[in-house]
């Protein structure tokens, strides 16, 4: 045991501890709301209430969310026991109160910690004078928690309290997450704040959304089954899901990927539709064409189904022809070579012939009609056969003209050859004559090619000149020669 007397920094030392500790507990003391010891009064005044059971001394004072003081006492009304009066001490700043504010108690949380709420009044009412009184018909009533489940029938009562029960037992063993979850309540209010009031400005479109998610309840609960076994369905999906959860990661993990190759792509195709654009406008006429083009070949497709069918037995057969339609035509190239300088000469009076083919078949159709009359002979038994003819009879018949634009109004024309089809066709339909070789007894300036104005009348005839024919091929002749065609020195192997 020491016996030593202490030293003054020891004492100095113990002092300053003494001093810190009381100091600490002063701090904590006024921190909770404790009063100074020999501290002066504020501005004080009070306020009945009906209901103050959880109503403690220092609890707090607010306006509008901040504290402006404190209860310094509370104790029943002498005159009404059934009221309890509460002595509120303001802080200055916010002195004096107005006479026609009003005093509520309420809760900061469901675990029954109460305070006074005060509404300020307006700025030109009275004011309530030191250690005087809220006017009773100011103070609202508050209304407890209790009260609230008082007003439930028992059914409601007894739903509650099974909830109640049921929500302990969820949060068995999670209070950390309970704690955790009520923690961020208060930036999740402010949070669902805002986005309240974004809904609040889409008041209509809310109101659509809501009406509409009603009708689609309504529309599943008609048929339950269904609802049931899209339910369990969906059940079944996400269990799928969950056993390929690597696959599915690995699938989101590659998806930023597919989404910038997906947006390269739909670039491209964005500037290929805009270049397909004019080709499918082009594309339109055709398709519209192409309908019944289809609708036949619907109708013809069970012929082309037979067809095919059937071709078994021909390809089986062409199997052994067609090498030998191949050597055929290989033995008949020395042929057409051979062939060369006749085919020269007849192809073109073919054409011709082709290009005169009404005039061929009238010949042929009207050459026995023309020698269809006939003379008595010299011979017994024996009938004569005579072509009919005639010939024109005027002034020029007999006049020998140098040329023939000197004797200008002349009826004769320059049409001794006429090519086919002359007499058909919207010229013909449209002037009522064939054409002519040339024009020049109309006596009109140029080639002569003149038409009346005056149809049916004695004016003078009208006339147009004709066209070389098209045969052969490159022809600018009236009447063309008809010449061997040239196939080449050689004939092709």
């Amino acid at each position: 045991m020491q016996k030593t007397a202490p030293t003054l920094g020891r004492i100095l030392t113990m002092v300053a501890f003494a001093l810190s500790c009381f100091g600490l507990l002063l701090f904590l003391w006024l921190s909770f709301g404790g009063p100074v010891p020999l501290q002066p009064k504020g501005y004080r005044f009070q306020v009945a209430f009906g209901e103050a059971t959880q109503l403690g001394t220092e609890a707090d004072v607010r306006m509008s969310g901040v504290s402006i003081g404190k209860v310094r006492t509370k104790e029943i009304d002498p005159d009404r026991p059934n009221l309890t009066v509460a002595t509120i001490e303001v802080d200055p700043k916010f002195t004096p109160i107005a006479s026609d504010a009003r005093a509520i108690l309420r809760l900061k949380t469901l675990l029954g910690e109460t305070y006074v709420e005060l509404t300020p009044g307006t700025p030109g009412a009275a004011k309530i004078p030191e250690n005087g009184r809220l006017a009773q018909g100011r103070v609202q009533k508050t209304v407890e928690l209790d009260e609230i489940f008082q007003a439930l029938d028992p059914e409601t009562r007894q739903a509650f309290r099974t909830w109640q029960q049921q929500l302990a037992g969820g949060v068995r063993g999670r209070g950390t997450d309970l704690n955790d979850a009520l923690g961020n309540l208060p930036s999740f209010a402010a949070d669902g704040d805002a986005l309240l009031t974004v809904l609040d400005a889409q008041g209509a479109g809310v109101r659509r959304l809501v009406r509409n998610t009603g009708v689609v309840f309504g529309a599943l609960t008609k048929n339950e089954a269904q609802l049931r076994n899209l339910v369990v369905n969906a059940g079944d999906t996400f269990d799928a899901t969950s056993s390929q959860q690597e696959k599915l990661a690995e699938t989101f993990r590659i998806f930023p990927t597919f989404l910038d190759e997906s947006k390269t792509t739909l670039a491209r195709l964005e500037t290929f539709s805009r270049d397909t654009d004019p080709l499918i406008r082009d594309l339109r006429p055709v398709t519209r064409d192409l309908r019944p083009t289809l609708a036949d070949l619907r109708r013809l497709s069970p012929d082309l189904v037979a067809l095919y069918q059937r071709l078994d037995p021909l390809i089986e057969a062409s199997k052994t022809g067609l090498p030998a339609l191949r050597d055929v035509l290989k033995g008949t190239t020395p042929v057409l070579a051979s062939s060369k300088g006749f085919l020269e000469q007849l192809n073109p009076i073919l054409q011709w012939l082709e290009y005169h083919q009404l005039t061929v078949s009238d010949f042929i159709a009207n050459g026995g009609g023309a020698l269809a009359d006939t003379v008595p002979t010299r011979t017994e038994g024996e009938r004569g056969h005579y072509l009919r003819q005639f010939g024109p009879l005027g002034p020029s018949t007999v006049s020998i003209a140098a040329d023939r634009r000197a004797t200008p109004g002349e009826i004769e024309r320059g049409n001794a050859y006429l090519n086919p089809n002359v007499l058909v066709g919207p010229e013909h339909s449209q002037r009522m004559m064939f054409p002519n070789f040339d024009c020049y007894p109309t006596g009109e300036p140029g080639n002569g090619e003149y038409q009346t104005e005056l149809p049916d009348t004695s004016d003078k005839p009208s006339c147009f000149l004709a066209k070389p024919p098209p045969v052969p091929a490159g022809n600018q002749r009236l009447v063309p020669h008809i010449e061997a065609a040239d196939y080449g020195s050689k004939a092709k192997k």
